[in-house]
Order: C-alpha cells, then sequence, then structure tokens
C-alpha cells in the first residue's frame, strides 16, 4: 500500500507538468511550414474562458471597456480606430500588444488577477492572430456529428468503433495498445464494473474455462442481465439525484426517498430507455394517466434539501428549491454550470441571468410547501399500493360502511323523547353543595407541586378544623399548593352559581397571597386574593386569574366566595378538579364546594338540553365540527337537517337508554378502523412532483435575492441551445421532451460522457459536471460524437451503450504501464493501457461482505443503520430531531448492500465519506478519489471489515481445502480472482504462523480479535486459528489488489 502511494504521489507530480503539454500541444513553427492551423476551440478558447471572459465575456454587467472576445463581431470590431484584435496584424491588435505589455497599468490579465499567460499560451495566440484570428462556435453547443471511423494501422486489434478512435490517437502519439489483461483480472474487471461486486471462483473457472470466442461476450450479457447490476449502477445516479434520506436541512429529519431508490434500481434493471428514464423523473406527473411507478419517479425533484425551520421565510426556500432543481437538472443533462446565472449574466458562457429564470419557471409552481415540517411525509405524497393491498383497502373500506350503514338505521328505530322540564329545571331556592370536606371527592386523584411535603389533612387537636373532623394544612415558603382532578362527582354550574370554600391563615406565619383553582379540560379558572405577583400562575385581568383583593383576616376562618359568572364558567360547566394554593405561610383549607339551584345528578345521559348545554359550557370540545357548528344556533332557529343532526348524534353517542345497541357497534367500528389505519401504514408512501392548477409568476431576481423581484418571464431555454416546441403547455414535460430532442447537442454527450467516466475513471470530457467554457476540452472529441449519435440511435439503450464500453479491445487492456506511456500519457488520457484506480467505497464494503458469506442480497427497502462509530450523527443533531441519535441496526440489516445504507445528509455514512462519497446535499455528477492514512486505518480496524475479516477466514478455514498453503491461495484468489504466486503464497504462510504464534501466547488477544462484531462466532473452530485466520484474511482485504480495479 505504502509503495503504491508513493508510486501514486509520484505520477500526479508527472501529471502536474505534462497534462498541459499533451492537452494544448506545443506548436512553434508557422501554419504555412507544414503545422495544422491553430484549432480555436481546443488551443484559444480555453485561454480566453480562464484568462479573459471574466471581464470580457457574456456578463454584460460585469464588462469592461464594452469588449466582449468570446463572440468574433465584437472581438473583431473597429473600436474608433483600434481594434481588439485584427487578423494577421499583430502590431494592429490591441489584445497583442495587452498581453506583452510590461506596464502594470496595461499589461493583461491584470496583476490583480493573479493570472499570467505561459510562454505558450503567448505562443499560441500569436500564431492564432497570424492565421487570421479564426473563431469557431462552442463545441457543445453544436449537435454532434456521427464520424466515419478512422482508418487503423492494426487492423486485427479493434474489436468495435470505440477502438479505431483510441486506436488512432495512440498511433498517433507513437505508442502501441496494451495486450489484453489476463483473463482472471478480466472477469474481475468487468463483474465489479457492472455488479459492484467480484466474481465467485466457480464463475472465474468457467470463464478461463470456455475457450470460445464468445465467451466474453456472453460473460458481459449474463452480467448485464443480473438484479445487481441495476444495485450497483444506481449509485451513481443516486450521486446525481442528490438522494438521500433526511431533509438535509435543520432537524435533518428522515423523510421517505426510497421507493424512488428502488424505482431507479428497477429501471435500471429493466433497462428502460434513457430518453424515458429522463422523462418519467422530470414530467412523470405530468404524463396522461401516469401510472404509480411514472409517479414514484417524478420523486427525482424532490430529493433537494429542504427545511421547516422557525423564522425561515417561504418564499425564500420556495426560490432556493427551484434554483437547486434548475442547477440539477443543468448538470446532468446540460453538463453546464447555469447557477452561475443566478446573480448576473454566466460570466464564460452564453446563458444570461434571464435565461436562468426562464429555466426556474418550469420548477417554480409546485404544491409542495416551502417548510417542510419536519415530516416523514411532506405533501405531495403517494401511496404505493400492491393491487393485492388495494383490494385489501377496499374490503376495510367495505366494512366501515357497512357498520356506519348499519349505525344509521339503528339511529333511526330509537325512539327519544326528552325529560319533563320540571325534572331538569333548576330548584326554586339554591341549597350548598359540599364538595370537599374530610375527604376529597369520590375518584379524586390528589397531587402537590414538585419537590414539596406531601398532602396533609390534621385533626382539630394539631390544628384548624372548620367542619368535620379535619381540614387541609400546608406550610411552606414558596409556591405550594394541595390540588386533584378527575373526581366522579363532579360539580355542574348552573346559572347565578357561586363558588365557595373556608380557609384559615396563621397569623404568625401568613402566606402572600392564597388562590383557589378550578378544573374542567384543563386549569382555566382561578381566583387571586392577595399580593397579585406572588403566585405566577394564569394571567392577570382574565378568567385564568382573576383578581379578588387582599387576603382575609388571618387568625380567624374565612369563607371565600366567587360568583362562576366573575370566573368565566358558564352554566352547564362541569368541574371535576379543585386546587388550594398559596406563596409561603401557613395555611388551613376546609369545607369548600358550590352554592348552586342546579341538580348535582348528570342528567346529560337523558336529556338532550342537558347534554347540550354542557357542551356549550365546554372550554374545548371533541364534537365534530358540523355539531358543533348546529349547537351555536339556538334550537328554535336550527334548520330541520341541523335539528336531525344534533338529535342523531346524541342518540347515538350519548343517550344512555341506546348504550347496549351502539357501544358493540362502535367498538366493531373501532376495530375496523384501527384494522385499516396499521394496515395503512404499512403500505410504503414516498414523495412526488405536483404541479399547481394556475402556475407561479416568475421574475428575474435581482441579485439572486427572493425578495428583490425584477422583470417577469416566462418559461424557456437559453437562446445557444435549440428552441423549445411550441406547446399550449410550456411544462416540465416539455422540458424533459426537448432536453431528449436527438438534435439537442448536449443530452446525449454528457451522458455519455459519465458512462465512460464510470467505466474508465475519468470522462472524455474530463470536467463531468461542465461542458462550457471552462470546461476541458475531450480528449477523444470525434469518439464522443460517435458515442452520443450511436446511443441515440440505439433507441437510448442504456445496457447496450455500457456493453460496447466493455467490450472493446480499449476496455480489455491490461493495466500495466510502461515508463514509456508514464512519461507521454501519466494520467492515461489516450487509454493505450487498461483502467486502474481505486474501487469506490460502496464496492470496497460490499467485497468485503461478499467475498467473507456476510453479504445480505435482499433487495429494496427502507435504509439501513450498520456499524458507525459513536457521537457523529449527534455532534450535528438538534435534540428534537429523529435522527439526532444513531440506533445501529441488528442482524441482517447490518450486512446490506452499502447501496441501502441510511443517508443522514448532515452526517453522511462515514465508512462511505472517507472513501470520497459526497454528502448528496447537491448534485454530484463526479467523486473525486483521495489516498489518505484514515482510509487505510479504517480498512484494518472497522469493526465491519474486522467482523468481514473474521468471516472470510473461518470460509478460508472450513472451505478452502486442507492444508494452510492451500486454504491461504483459496483467500488469495476470493479477492484477486488469480492464484498467488510463489512468493505470495510464502508471504502469506510467513504472516499466519507469526499470528498462529502471537496468539498461542495471548488467548485473550484471540478471543478479543474473534469477538468483534455482532455475527455469531463459529464454535466449531479453534479460537487461536480463526484468530490467526482472521488477521491474514484482513491482510487479503486490504491487499493493493483487492481495493484496485485490476
Amino acid at each position: 500500500m505504502l509503495r503504491m502511494s508513493i508510486l501514486k504521489a509520484t505520477i500526479d507530480r508527472q501529471t502536474l507538468l505534462l497534462a498541459f503539454a499533451l492537452l494544448v500541444p506545443l506548436r512553434t513553427g508557422a501554419a504555412s511550414a507544414g503545422g495544422k492551423p491553430v484549432d480555436f476551440n481546443r488551443e484559444i478558447r480555453p485561454i480566453l474562458s480562464h484568462n479573459c471572459l471574466q471581464c470580457h465575456g457574456p456578463d454584460e454587467r460585469k464588462r469592461k471597456a464594452k469588449l466582449r472576445l468570446d463572440i468574433q463581431e465584437q472581438a473583431l470590431a473597429d473600436l474608433g480606430g483600434h481594434q481588439a484584435i485584427k487578423p494577421k496584424d499583430l502590431a494592429a491588435s490591441a489584445l497583442w500588444k495587452r498581453i506583452n505589455a510590461t506596464d502594470p497599468d496595461d499589461v493583461m490579465p491584470p496583476p490583480e488577477t493573479s493570472k499570467k499567460l505561459t510562454p505558450v499560451q503567448v505562443a499560441l495566440l500569436k500564431r492564432w492572430i497570424e492565421e487570421g484570428a479564426n473563431y469557431q462556435g462552442h463545441w457543445a453547443f453544436t449537435p454532434p456529428v456521427r464520424s466515419e471511423l478512422p482508418q487503423a494501422k492494426n487492423n486485427r486489434w479493434p474489436r468495435n468503433g470505440i477502438d479505431y478512435f483510441i486506436g488512432d490517437r495512440i498511433e498517433a502519439n507513437h505508442l502501441t495498445p496494451s495486450p489484453e489483461a489476463p483473463r482472471e483480472a478480466l472477469i474481475r474487471r468487468v463483474t465489479f464494473d457492472l455488479t459492484g461486486l467480484p466474481p465467485t471462483p466457480a464463475e472465474v473457472n468457467a470463464f478461463l474455462g470456455d475457450r470460445e470466442p464468445e465467451a466474453y461476450d456472453r460473460l458481459v450479457d449474463r452480467l448485464l442481465q443480473s438484479p445487481r447490476y441495476g444495485e450497483h449502477q444506481a449509485r451513481f445516479w443516486l450521486d446525481a439525484a442528490r438522494y438521500g434520506d433526511t431533509h438535509g436541512l435543520h432537524l435533518d429529519n428522515e423523510r421517505s426517498m426510497w421507493p424512488y431508490r428502488d424505482w431507479v434500481v428497477a429501471a435500471l434493471n429493466r433497462n428502460l430507455p434513457f430518453d424515458q428514464f429522463t422523462i418519467e423523473q422530470l414530467a412523470g406527473d405530468l404524463l396522461p394517466e401516469p401510472t404509480q411507478q411514472q409517479l414514484v419517479a417524478s420523486g427525482f425533484n424532490r430529493c433537494n434539501v429542504s427545511t421547516s425551520e422557525g423564522g425561515a421565510i417561504d418564499e425564500e426556500f420556495y426560490v432556493r428549491y427551484a434554483v437547486d432543481r434548475v442547477e440539477t437538472t443543468s448538470t446532468v443533462w446540460l453538463g453546464l454550470t447555469t447557477g452561475c446565472a443566478v446573480c448576473h449574466d454566466h460570466k464564460f458562457d452564453p446563458i444570461t441571468q434571464k435565461e436562468f429564470y426562464q429555466l426556474f419557471g418550469f420548477f417554480n409552481s409546485l404544491t409542495e410547501k416551502a417548510m417542510d415540517g419536519n415530516a416523514l411525509l411532506p405533501p405531495p405524497v403517494l401511496k404505493l399500493f400492491t393491487p393485492e393491498q388495494k383490494k385489501q383497502m377496499e374490503e376495510f373500506d367495505r366494512q366501515i360502511e357497512g357498520l356506519g350503514k348499519r349505525i344509521r338505521e339503528e339511529v333511526a328505530q330509537i325512539k327519544y323523547a326528552e325529560l319533563p322540564p320540571e325534572i331538569i329545571a333548576p330548584a326554586a331556592t339554591p341549597g350548598e353543595i359540599v364538595w370537599v370536606d374530610d375527604e376529597l371527592p369520590p375518584g379524586a386523584k390528589a397531587g402537590i407541586n414538585k419537590d414539596t411535603s406531601p398532602l396533609k389533612w390534621v385533626e382539630a387537636e394539631k390544628g384548624r378544623v372548620y367542619s368535620g373532623k379535619r381540614a387541609l394544612m400546608r406550610s411552606d415558603k414558596g409556591l405550594a399548593q394541595d390540588y386533584f382532578t378527575e373526581t366522579s362527582q363532579p360539580l355542574f354550574i348552573g346559572e347565578g352559581d357561586r363558588l365557595f370554600a373556608y380557609v384559615f391563615l396563621d397569623a404568625a406565619n401568613p402566606p402572600k397571597a392564597i388562590m383557589l383553582q378550578y378544573h374542567t379540560s384543563d386549569w382555566l379558572y382561578r381566583a387571586n386574593w392577595g399580593d397579585e405577583e406572588a403566585i405566577n400562575y394564569g394571567e392577570k385581568g382574565t378568567a385564568a386569574k382573576v383578581l379578588l383583593g387582599p387576603l382575609p383576616p388571618a387568625g380567624q376562618w374565612a369563607r371565600l366566595e366567587v360568583e362562576t359568572a366573575k370566573l368565566g364558567l358558564k352554566p352547564g360547566a362541569k368541574l371535576d378538579g379543585l386546587a388550594f394554593a398559596q406563596f409561603g405561610g401557613t395555611v388551613y383549607w376546609d369545607k369548600a364546594g358550590l352554592v348552586t339551584a342546579t341538580t348535582q345528578k348528570d342528567l346529560s345521559g337523558v336529556s338532550q338540553f342537558v347534554w347540550e348545554r354542557q357542551e356549550k359550557a365546554r372550554d374545548k370540545s371533541s364534537l365534530p365540527n358540523a355539531i358543533m357548528d348546529a349547537l351555536k344556533v339556538e334550537p328554535s332557529k336550527r334548520t330541520p337537517e341541523q335539528k336531525e343532526l344534533v338529535a342523531n348524534y346524541y342518540i347515538e353517542n350519548v343517550y344512555a337508554a341506546a348504550r347496549p345497541v351502539f357501544d358493540p357497534l362502535h367498538g366493531q367500528l373501532k376495530e375496523a378502523k384501527t384494522k385499516r389505519e396499521e394496515f395503512d401504514k404499512s403500505i410504503p408512501s414516498t414523495l412526488v412532483m405536483q404541479e399547481q392548477e394556475k402556475p407561479r409568476e416568475a421574475f428575474v431576481l435581482k441579485r439572486g435575492e427572493y425578495d428583490k423581484k425584477g422583470d417577469p418571464v416566462t418559461r424557456g431555454v437559453p437562446a445557444v441551445l435549440p428552441s423549445l416546441p411550441k406547446s399550449t403547455t410550456t411544462n416540465r414535460l416539455d422540458l424533459a421532451h426537448w432536453l431528449m430532442d436527438p438534435k439537442h447537442p448536449l443530452t446525449a454527450r454528457v451522458t455519455v460522457n459519465r458512462f465512460w467516466q464510470q467505466f474508465f475513471g475519468t470522462g472524455i470530457v474530463k470536467t463531468a459536471n461542465d461542458f462550457g467554457s471552462q470546461g476541458e476540452w475531450p480528449s477523444h472529441p470525434e469518439l464522443l460524437d460517435w458515442l452520443a449519435t450511436e446511443f441515440m440511435a440505439d433507441g437510448w439503450n442504456i445496457k447496450q451503450m455500457h456493453r460496447l464500453i466493455v467490450t472493446s479491445a480499449t476496455y480489455r487492456q491490461s493495466s500495466r504501464t510502461t515508463p514509456q506511456k508514464l512519461q507521454v500519457d501519466p494520467e492515461n488520457r489516450l487509454l493505450s493501457r487498461g483502467p486502474r484506480f481505486r474501487l469506490d467505497a460502496e464496492m470496497l464494503r460490499d467485497n468485503a461482505l461478499y467475498v467473507s458469506g456476510l453479504l445480505n442480497e435482499k433487495m429494496g427497502g427502507r435504509g439501513v443503520k450498520p456499524y458507525q462509530p459513536p457521537g457523529i450523527w449527534e455532534a450535528v443533531a438538534y435534540t428534537t430531531s429523529n435522527t439526532a441519535k444513531y440506533e445501529q441496526d441488528s442482524g441482517e440489516a447490518l450486512y446490506r448492500r452499502s447501496l441501502y445504507t441510511f443517508w443522514k445528509r448532515t452526517a453522511p455514512p462515514p465508512f462511505l465519506s472517507t472513501f470520497d462519497a459526497p454528502s448528496r446535499e447537491s448534485c454530484s455528477v463526479r467523486r473525486e478519489r483521495t489516498n489518505t492514512p484514515l482510509q487505510a486505518l479504517l480498512l484494518m480496524n472497522d469493526p465491519q471489515y474486522v467482523e468481514a475479516a473474521r468471516h472470510f477466514g473461518a470460509h478460508i478455514m472450513t472451505d478452502g481445502g486442507n492444508g494452510a498453503a492451500e486454504r491461504l491461495g483459496y483467500g488469495f484468489r476470493l479477492v484477486t480472482a488469480r492464484r498467488p504466486n510463489s512468493s505470495e503464497r510464502a508471504v502469506l504462510l510467513d504472516t499466519l504462523e507469526k499470528y498462529r504464534a502471537k496468539y498461542r501466547k495471548d488467548p485473550e488477544a484471540a478471543q478479543k480479535i474473534i469477538s468483534v462484531g455482532e455475527s455469531p462466532v463459529n464454535s466449531k473452530l479453534n479460537k487461536t486459528e480463526l484468530a490467526a485466520y482472521t488477521m491474514v484474511a484482513n491482510l487479503l482485504l486490504n491487499l493493493d489488489e483487492t481495493v484496485t480495479k485490476p
């Protein structure tokens, strides 16, 4: 590993020195002397773009001297007796003078830009002007043209069209293609590239034994049909789609996007053509009668990060979401950095700010809310029923409707008559109802304030008693109270009632204030005597804190009395709790109750009139809105429909005589609804797109600020690209069709370039996200166009394009290099050798699980949480987030493919991010590939890899044959697909013996190493031997050859 790191560093330094010479060949001879003319697009445009266009480019507001150098007419225009560029006349070209000036005030680029032309660049500009300063349109904005295949000197090497273009460049640079890779390396390479997993020894043997010419093609076809293909290919797309399992901002709560991920896997496995793959994701919801799966596909544009942070402004986030969608769409299908035009015209590419907001208009009219509510399923969402589940749900609905119909029929049969007025009328004179005296009322649940002494009754011998045998007594220095709720003997309030209680304040230790509190649905009614501020319950001047003057006299019993109307209690109200509160002092309470003429018998079960009065007096009602609205109307003024509605509700839900009929029916209905609800919750749901009926207006936003609207814009596309076909809708569906038009210059090129990058490590255009002026010129422009036209001609067939690439002689070359090739082509851009680079994060982990036998290949479903170091989520999480704490899964979920790992965007899976996986907070079409000590430490010490090594070691011991040499050879072949040579076998044997000796001396260390991970240890194996094989397996999993694409 260390030697490979040093070699890589050396190569990188050579790359920096030689890359420019490779891509911009140094030509010192004039064209007339036999050299090729300077190519504007390849050699001059990059110079102007990187050094000049920031001040002399498309952005009119930032343009200096009204000079534009990216358009021929303006660059060559007469500027009042002089020209920036005069073809074939250096002396008359101001540009030439400026780049050669020595005065800091005149030289271009200006010194403050920290940019300086190299001698090579100056020489190229000189030749270009001398040759006539010919301009060309930017290559990426002209439709791809299918070139004739170049003539090959070695006609035996090419296997398909790719090889003719690659061979032509190799020969032009006086190199030769490398031989075909060894068959073991070839099957390992293509199996990893198409499925993300290695071949088994049996598959390797079968391929080695098949000497037919079509053996490799058959291998490729088999891999393309594997369900693993879609899983592996999906992860590249999910980076671009910025897929994650959380919102990404603020609480970063979980949200249900995984059905979209599974749709991507399934679409790739069934080889959905890329044009349809595109249309369904950008506008599946706008298709005529979209299928469930097409709606799921529209979740592509719901993958953006979202928020529900307090204080966030809706309009700001509507803008942010739409900007993200424009930037993502532009990166994925156009390969352009349109985001540079959010605040002003693009400085380098012909995209105006107005054109950006015309694209913005396509994504500005969704029904989603700006604030996602931190919800698992912020609307619009879709339930994903299977046909069988839909039938089951319909059956639940039939059961519920049937029970509802039966209840309505039973209601119609019940005969109800209101009680005679004399029974429910108040008594002629009010009487005193004692509620508390010697005991709390029946069924009451008593309580006290936290950190205060228990409720205490005292008899006359030990305190003060007004009535009966005892009274409540409390002594405290602060706020304290004795209270009760939920009594089965409530007080029913009538017109003109008065509440009372007797109190005795100790003269030697009086309180600052006392309070009586009454409970209905909550503690909403309070009467205060004494200091208004001492007891901080309720708002002064409201029913929650009625001020009734000073404290009563101390040293004697006083009757406290308060009118119920003064507290805001309405006739019909029902009190079920009372609190005796005080601040400091010693206080006795006794004999509390109500002075009323209202019967204290609950007649609501036999009288609709009484029930209505109670309901109207409630602070909070649980009645349906329609019933509440009807109750607000005086009975004599209700419509017949309202009268029937209230009467039927009373009979069904309250009338005591009808309970034997309706309680069982309600029980059945509740059970049916509960089952339906539980079943409904088991159905997966996902976020989808949905357009508003009336599109929102879009504006140019000054400096990109959401609240500074400029001119309104209509939906459209950049003028430099083909025009949008006329439509009566001009919506996302039209945009999707426009992107997939065969005349579009970018979509096919950008897509096949990413495919190329996937298989060869670097795209034909290295800057996969930028095909504009700041992007890199294609290493093989004719090949890029040939692939683009081939892709479209084959019906946008993804698998066919992948097959074309991996069956080419170019792909099948050995990755071994020579000093000459390293010197001429250190980055392998000419592809005179096969691709060789470190496996991506997911492949590294999946490979370890697969060869160890741990991998669980279950497909689809909610994301899983494998091993992860503690504290990573907690460090970035709000405590109220449902992803604040990482709760690791157990069992088989620990060993799922990495594709299915739960992706928290503010703290991505560390085993993936350590190996350069993106956060997926934004679109990413090209991962960096670093080489760090932390990566090596993770592969050697992470519990997932140590556990995999233990299972791999056990696998070697049980299935590897007889004897250490045979077993180690088996293990080596599992990870490399080849057999070790004698020196490699000797190193492995020596290593095994060292670990055997170590663990014989230290059995505790052996036990410790084989105990890592949750999977059970094979108890049939010797622990010392297993520990030694575990360490050798760990070594095998860390071989450079294991972690590198061969």
